[in-house]
């Protein structure tokens, strides 16, 4: 990460940047990890090119990469890659191209990934010179690869995004005065230098811009910054080269346009970067739009898909190409695997090699007929789906399977597939991992239940800083739905990544939550029996009904609600999310129908009141199965003078549904 200022270093005169190698390679490394947090792998058909010397000297800092969409079309207009390192690295082409080189793939453009040199091994104007070079030798060779180079962009992130604007800025530009400092801007490296170098539109992803801002955006930063090492000294001490190196100080009128994106947390790159950067361009009428993210970091948030989107339909409309929407593969794909792939719009496509297959069908809710293709692939496209996780399964001539491309889920009373359809931005941040939350933990104990004989499993979730806090926690006690086990709630509904997510932002208290294996012909005992002995005695709890609350989804929920009226001291917060006791009783569940329960409150509803500080029901829409037994419930403790709060969250009797209520419902328990 780019380095705290050290006073002194800025009152005292050096002669030479002083370098510590392994902090540049710890700055290198976290820098690329941000950045790999989102990077995708997922490849598509396409022809590619590798390794291919743009300058002719052998140099690994002078290779690149040429991807193109294998759509039979016989050429592709073209964008240039630039990867991020702090200008540390010569090889980080291929991390380019993982961030968003597909996306353009499938946007239909010829994607160029180039490496440049390092700044520890060539100071700079060497790397825009490198640019500049990979240009010419685009431009130079585009037959042969079948690139269109009437159009080129360029992006770049971080200091490839720095890079990118300096590309942009300096189309024509071949030396430069600044004071005493002439800068030779485009080089002279390679075989076709009587080429054009000018890129016709640019995408900056967080690049540093004025390198004499960039502490706290006041001021130069320290000799052994990164900056002080591509400019081999430290920046306050040659400001003619800063001014050099800043894309601002050529701007002008003739500058291809512009779309710059940074997110407004970055703790590597100040956001005012860009904001500097964005005003520039925008007098000089070369900015189409500033993109703020909020609560993006250095790559993760930042990157997402509806940033990518924009890239995408920048690039488009300034190639003079009609704008696409984008398809991304499900998060929840093994190894990378490109299909299934959602579109913008939240529908799913599928891609199925089945040559000897009869009939495949997709089950995502309801059943979709797949199309067989002469290779043998079967394929077909849902229709639009909520956001979040859902259940689907392969149905191979009548026979119901788990698709080999995707993570298997216990649901549904077997094993099955999932599919993650992209939250919004404004909510996909609940659902993250975010490099800068402290994790808890979720750990499976293994117990032998003194109801029933057998071993089970219980699945815990501790908070961060459990281990060495010393203190005591409230506990949660969390179950699943019919046809599911423990395991749901910390697979399917991200258990563990809500909490620490609200727990960091101080919206919920620090608490512990026990997911048990609901299946059970009397979870009340179990949970009496086998579930509170075994988490009080061996975590750190509150063991009063204060310090415990109790909730589950769909046959949990009714659980909840069973075990809670019948066992009223036991906890203090109760949560059924999509359930409700039938309006009739079912032969599967026994006293579903809730009459004697019903029975219960009535006769002391005020006791119930004051025993429940909170008594929460969610629901998802009128497509949730369970909604009109819900109703019905409500209207019964209406009647009796029952408190609750309600919250419906549009969706059906599904995760995503789930996922919300557990979100609202820990932000209200022991408070």
């Amino acid at each position: 990460m780019w380095r705290e200022p050290n006073r002194m270093s800025q009152t005292r005169k050096q002669e030479k940047p002083i370098i510590n190698e392994s902090r540049l390679m710890r700055t290198r490394n976290i820098i690329l990890i941000l950045i790999a947090l989102t990077l995708s792998n997922s490849i598509s058909a396409q022809k590619r090119w590798s390794d291919i010397d743009y300058v002719g000297d052998g140099q690994t800092g002078h290779k690149l990469d040429i991807y193109t969409p294998d759509d039979g079309q016989p050429t592709h207009k073209v964008v240039v890659l630039i990867y991020g390192s702090a200008w540390f690295s010569n090889n980080s082409k291929t991390d380019a191209f993982k961030a968003y080189g597909q996306q353009l793939l499938d946007a239909g453009f010829a994607v160029v990934s180039i490496n440049h040199r390092a700044s520890t091994e060539a100071r700079f104007p060497a790397q825009i010179q490198d640019v500049k070079a990979a240009i010419r030798y685009v431009r130079g060779n585009g037959p042969k690869y079948g690139l269109d180079t009437s159009f080129i962009g360029i992006t770049g992130y971080s200091s490839g995004g720095h890079l990118s604007s300096l590309a942009g800025t300096t189309n024509g530009v071949k030396t430069r005065r600044f004071g005493k400092v002439k800068v030779d801007i485009e080089g002279n490296l390679g075989q076709h230098t009587k080429e054009s170098s000018r890129v016709d539109a640019v995408v900056d992803w967080f690049g540093p811009i004025d390198m004499s801002r960039m502490e706290r955006c006041e001021t130069y930063k320290d000799a052994k910054s990164p900056e002080a090492v591509l400019l081999g000294c430290p920046p306050a001490e040659n400001p003619d080269l800063v001014r050099a190196m800043n894309p601002m100080s050529y701007i002008d009128k003739k500058d291809p346009m512009f779309l710059v994106i940074h997110g407004d947390t970055d703790p590597v790159v100040p956001y005012c970067q860009s904001e500097y950067l964005a005003k520039s361009l925008k007098d000089a009428l070369r900015l189409e739009d500033f993109i703020t993210v909020p609560n993006g970091n250095h790559g993760p948030v930042t990157f997402n898909a509806n940033t990518f989107q924009s890239m995408v339909n920048f690039f488009q409309r300034q190639a003079g190409m009609a704008e696409t929407k984008l398809p991304q593969p499900s998060a929840l794909n093994i190894r990378n695997n490109e299909y299934p792939r959602v579109l913008q719009d939240g529908r799913v496509e599928f891609r199925v090699k089945a040559p000897t297959a009869k009939k495949v069908q997709i089950d995502l809710g309801r059943l979709y007929d797949m199309a067989k293709g002469a290779d043998g692939v079967w394929t077909c496209t849902t229709e639009p789906q909520t956001e979040g996780f859902h259940y689907y399964f392969l149905v191979v001539d009548g026979v119901r399977v788990a698709d080999p491309a995707s993570e298997s889920f216990y649901g549904c009373s077997m094993m099955t597939s999932g599919v993650e359809i992209p939250y919004p931005a404004e909510k996909a941040e609940r659902y993250q991992l975010k490099a800068e939350v402290k994790h808890g933990e979720v750990s499976r104990v293994r117990y032998q239940s003194k109801v029933t004989g057998q071993w089970k499993n219980i699945y815990v979730y501790t908070p961060a800083g459990y281990a060495t806090s010393g203190k005591r926690y409230p506990v949660l006690y969390l179950q699943h739905g019919g046809g599911e086990d423990e395991r749901g709630w910390s697979n399917q509904g991200l258990t563990d990544i809500i909490l620490d997510n609200l727990i960091a932002e101080g919206k919920a208290e620090q608490m512990i939550v026990a997911m048990m294996d609901g299946n059970s012909q009397d979870f009340a005992a179990e949970l009496i029996t086998d579930g509170i002995p075994l988490v009080e005695n061996r975590y750190r709890t509150l063991t009063t009904a204060d310090g415990r609350a109790l909730a589950g989804l769909s046959m949990g929920g009714i659980q909840t609600l069973n075990t809670s009226i019948m066992h009223p001291g036991l906890f203090r917060y109760i949560g059924v999310f999509s359930s409700g006791w039938f309006k009739n009783p079912q032969p599967f569940m026994a006293n579903s129908s809730g009459e004697q329960y019903y029975a219960k409150l009535k006769e002391r509803p005020d006791y119930y009141n004051k025993q429940f500080r909170e008594f929460f029901i969610t629901m998802g829409g009128k497509e949730d199965i369970a909604y009109e037994n819900c109703k019905a419930m409500r209207e019964r403790f209406d009647e009796m003078g029952i408190r609750y709060t309600y919250l419906e969250t549009p969706g059906g009797h599904t995760w995503p549904v789930w996922r919300e209520s557990l979100y609202h419902f820990v932000q209200r328990i022991f408070k």
